[in-house]
Parts: C-alpha cells; structure tokens; sequence
C-alpha cells in the first residue's frame, strides 16, 4: 500500500472512496476524472474543473445545493438519507461537450446530479429526493407524475409561476387532454405547449387539494388515483381545469406565455371592450330567436342551455344587426363536439366561428380558415367573441386573437346566432355589439 502511495501521490484516499462509490453511474465515473476539483457539504458531494469554475462559483452552488436541501425536506416532510453526487460545469456548453446531454440539467442514477456551476432550483434534486420515497411491492409511477412534482415544486419557468403557464393554455384553447398526454407523455402537448408545465399545475392542484403525504403515495404508486384522492383521474382533471379558469394571471404572465405560443396577444380593440351590447337573453325567452328545434334549447340557472345528439341545431335572434358587428358569448361545452357563433347572416351568406373539441375554425370565402392547436376547453367558461369589420372576421378567446380572415362572406347587415353540435353547451352571456 504504502509503493501503491507513493506511485500516486495526487490521488487522495477521499478521491479514492469518491471514484469507488457503488452508487454512481459509468457517466459519473467518466467525469470523476475530467473534474478533479472536490469539495463536500454537509448533503453533497461536489466534483469540478478548477480550470473551469472558481471558488467562489462553487461556494455559491453549494450553498444554493444547501438551501435547497433545507427547502425540500420541509416541503416534503423527510430526511434525506446519505449525501448525493453533484458534477458542477462551466456553462450549458460544457455541460453538453463533456456529457453528449443537451439538457439544461439532469440527475443520473439514483444520487447523481449534473448541472452548470450557475444552475438554481430544486427540480433536479426533487427527483433525487423522490428516490427515497417508501414505495409499495410491486409500485408504479410515471414520467407525467416524476417530471409534474419536480416543477410544481421549481415553482416557476421563466420566471412565470408554473399555474399562469397552465392557466394561460387553457384561455387560447392549447391545454390538451390529460389522459392523451399522459400516455404520450412528453410527446403529444402541442405546438409552443410544454408539457412539464400541465404536469406540474395538475401536481400542484392535487398538493394544494389533497397534502402532500397523499401526493407522495401517489407518485410512488400511480396507478390509480381513485385509491389515493377518492376520485378519478378524469374526475380530477375537470376540477383542475375549473379551478385554472378561475386562477388570476398578472398581465405581464399572460404577454410572456402567449408570446411563446406564437399569439399576438392582441387584445380586443377598444371600441369594442367598452361598446354596450344588446343583451339577447335578457327576456329569458326564446321568443325573440329562431330555432331549428326549440325543444333543444331551455333556460337553466346558469342561463341557456343547448344539448343536441345530432349535427348543428341553431338559434339565431329575428332582429338583423350590422354590417358591422360583434357576437360576445360567455360559454361552457359541457360535453360533446362543437359550438358555433354566427354573425352578418342574411341572404343565404354568414360568418361562422367554430370551436371544436379538436381545432377552431373561422369562415372566409367559401371556406374556412383554421386553426388545428387552438381547441375550446371542456367543462370551463369562456368567453368567445366573432367580429366581422368591414368584409374582415376576427375570433378571439377569452381575449386572445386567435384567427383572423379577409373576405368575409357575410357582409351585410343581418341576424347573429349560436349553435351546438353533437353535445351540450351553456351560454352564460349572449350579445350582439354594433360599434361604429
């Protein structure tokens, strides 16, 4: 032993122990030897380039490492058990040339974590953390659950808070169907969507709702929601999307998220917002409309309802409005297909706005535009605006401009009108906005 020393004088015992640890993985060992700086904290075991980051880089990683060790073991309610290995690199493309990994960050194995020395949060170590969660024989999670508790508990991206980015896919119609991402997940969550943001708003929700002890079993066995929360995991995504349609985002949020969706943002003109509408259901009647059925139309507490098995059953007010006009509904789809707003109808011409379950479309010409990533949101009110200006139509969604189209193939004054296909709706709210 004592030849074998003095054969490696650099080479510590403490380094020795490090590259023997049973628990790192073949990259960690790899880069035991490129990154020959160390250095311990009370939960971390650290490895650097010294050529790379200095002291003071790495004394400000481990602290963060620290602090958000004391975090996690609050919000979780545990101890973690042992120390974890922590490889700290000078940027993301060092990270990457030394790696082959193009992630901002990643945990390896069961106790390994790689990051550039800058690198803050706790979504890395939450997975670390969450390997240490009691797990029943025969256990089962998945990438929807792992990935949603780490970035509920990162709390934000972006600087965004994770339920405004939720929250905000919901009022342009991108948040996608949770049992449909969950199968595909990370693949499947749309154009401009990141799908760790609708995990990690539904994961918050069942926290907030249920405790963390519950979420924690249901992460190590997720399965069945239905034995941990006493609901369905279909039943817990209505209650969600609800609660998201009620959750308040800063304007500054909403410009950010909507940016990265490839929206405009542009909000409704202001002749409009403030333009007084007539209000069509304010008789509680149907006697001012003209039905394709009137027995599929009644008033309920929540105001009109339509609920049809079949293709498109409209109404549609006698009295015309326009040329230039607007129909505002503040609407649910209860279930089913589609709804439809209808504006400028007259002499066999009208523009139509539909919103399906599966895309939404705008008329021009003698078709449609559409839009395939843009779907109305199941069991949550929105409010829907079709504008017709002058041979132009504009569809907006709970304020957000989401299709826009030229040659407008109604436009003369006319009658304005809403239908449902194959389902039910809601109509809270029905007006008809002539603007000057």
């Amino acid at each position: 032993m004592a030849r074998l020393a003095r054969l490696l004088p650099l080479v510590s015992v403490a380094s020795l122990s490090a590259q023997a640890d049973p628990r790192a993985t073949d990259l960690d060992r790899r880069m035991m030897s490129e990154l020959t700086g160390r250095h311990e904290t009370v939960h971390a075991r650290l490895h650097y380039d010294p050529n790379s980051v200095s002291e003071t880089q790495r004394d400000a990683a481990a602290a963060d490492l620290e602090a958000g060790f004391a975090s996690l073991e609050g919000i979780l309610g545990m101890r973690y058990q042992d120390k974890i290995l922590v490889f700290l690199y000078r940027d993301h493309a060092d990270l990457e040339k030394r790696t082959g990994s193009g992630a901002v960050a990643f945990s390896t194995g069961t106790v390994s974590l790689h990051q550039p020395h800058d690198f803050r949060g706790v979504h890395e170590l939450t997975h670390l953390f969450a390997m240490q969660f009691p797990r029943p024989d025969d256990s089962y999670t998945d990438l929807f659950v792992v990935e949603g508790l780490a970035t509920i508990l990162a709390e934000s991206d972006q600087n965004v808070p994770i339920h405004a980015w939720a929250a905000v896919y919901l009022q342009a119609g991108r948040l996608p169907d949770l049992m449909e991402l969950r199968r595909t997940f990370p693949e499947g969550a749309g154009r401009g969507v990141h799908p760790y943001h609708v995990a990690g708003s539904f994961v918050g929700f069942l926290v907030d709702r249920f405790g963390m002890a519950k979420v924690k079993s249901w992460y190590a066995d997720a399965s069945e929601a239905r034995h941990w929360f006493g609901k369905s995991f279909r039943t817990l995504e209505r209650e969600w999307r609800a609660w998201l349609a009620t959750t308040e985002v800063e304007d500054r949020h909403r410009a950010h998220v909507l940016k990265r969706l490839g929206l405009s943002g542009s909000p409704v003109p202001e002749a409009l917002r403030t333009a007084e509408g007539v209000d069509l259901l304010a008789a509680r009647k149907l006697d001012d409309f003209a039905a394709d059925d009137a027995s599929k139309w009644t008033y309920t507490g929540d105001g009109l309802r339509g609920s049809h098995d079949g293709p498109w059953t409209h109404l549609h007010t006698e009295r015309a409005f326009g040329p230039r006009v607007a129909v505002r509904a503040r609407l649910r789809l209860v279930r089913g297909d589609a709804v439809k707003l209808r504006c400028n109808r007259a002499d066999g011409q009208t523009n139509e706005a539909i919103f399906a379950t599966w895309a939404t479309y705008l008329s021009a010409g003698g078709g449609f535009v559409s839009n395939d990533q843009v779907k109305i949101p199941t069991g949550a009110w929105s409010e829907v605006l079709l504008v017709h200006d002058r041979g132009t139509c504009s569809l907006y969604l709970n304020g957000t401009l989401v299709l826009e189209a030229g040659d407008a193939p109604g436009q003369k004054a006319g009658s304005v009108g809403i239908a449902v296909e194959k389902g039910t709706i809601d109509v809270g709210s029905l007006e008809a906005i002539e603007w000057k």
